[in-house]
């Protein structure tokens, strides 16, 4: 049987996650930026085109808050990485249409980079818990 992480573990790992997603997401914004992909015509929040900060607050949030879960499943269930998994490769492919339907006039290539960011949320989320799962087995 493997150990469960404590809260402390659970945190540690997901705030390298969210660093990490923040950075490689941000480095992803630029690059897309000065290619084209993601413009400044297509208006996200209200009168205000994507920025950098939306896509780091974006990576930062949710994957502290899927760290909570992770833990509290973790703690009340026998496989709390197996059902979080699930759950995590679940919302990611509901996340994929959020980008087309919640933004008026967005292009394909725009919608697709969007998607990008959210795979690398969820990719950097489950290597850190798996590692840490992993270290403390």
């Amino acid at each position: 049987m493997k150990a469960k992480l404590s809260f402390k573990q659970s945190i540690v790992a997901g705030l390298l996650a969210a660093g990490t997603a923040a950075i490689v997401n941000a480095i992803l914004f630029f690059i897309f930026h000065a290619a084209g992909i993601i413009t400044d015509d297509i208006m996200v929040q209200p009168n205000m085109p994507m920025t950098v900060v939306p896509v780091i607050i974006s990576s930062i949030l949710p994957t502290l808050i899927a760290t909570v879960v992770f833990f509290l499943l973790e703690k009340y269930t026998a496989n709390g990485f197996k059902i979080f998994t699930i759950i995590s490769v679940i919302l990611m492919v509901l996340s994929f249409a959020n980008p087309f339907v919640g933004i008026p006039g967005i292009g394909v290539a725009y919608g697709i980079v969007l998607n990008v960011m959210h795979v690398v949320v969820v990719a950097a989320l489950l290597f850190f818990i798996n590692r840490a799962k992993n270290t403390n087995a």
